[in-house]
């Protein structure tokens, strides 16, 4: 690869920096899920006894194949659009973790205020949300 194409590589990593931080986030994510399905039914991750159903309903999909299929595709489409300078295929990426992000924050919140397993994964998760959000709203410095 010629230094003037690696150079422009980098600057588009660079103009887009929160993106591709959250697209490598995600497919990071992504793998982990896919690679551990089922880890929360794992007694060392939920001690007995198992979590009533309702909690199953509100946590359940964060281990499961398609959540994981979510979190890979979204940031695949984030980094392909900041590496193609394709800024729909970017921003599409990024409304697409939104809801994945979301959902992660109200079923760990659900799962350590209601139930009482004790987890600091739903804080991190509304903070990466709410930067997600910021970063939708605010845009780029140097849009293209």
């Amino acid at each position: 690869m010629p230094n003037r194409q690696r150079k422009g590589i980098w600057n588009r990593i660079n103009r887009h920096l929160n993106h591709f931080i959250f697209g490598v986030g995600a497919i990071i994510g992504g793998l982990y899920v896919w690679f551990h399905q089922g880890y929360l039914d794992d007694p060392r991750v939920t001690p007995p006894p198992p979590p009533p159903h309702f909690e199953q309903v509100f946590f359940g999909f964060a281990d499961d194949w398609w959540f994981a299929l979510l979190l890979i595709s979204s940031g695949t489409a984030i980094l392909v659009g900041i590496l193609f300078c394709r800024r729909g295929l970017r921003d599409w990426g990024m409304v697409a973790l939104s809801p994945a992000l979301g959902s992660l924050t109200v079923a760990f919140m659900v799962r350590d205020l209601l139930d009482g397993r004790f987890n600091l994964t739903w804080v991190f998760a509304l903070i990466t949300f709410a930067l997600l959000i910021g970063t939708l709203m605010r845009g780029d410095r140097h849009e293209s």
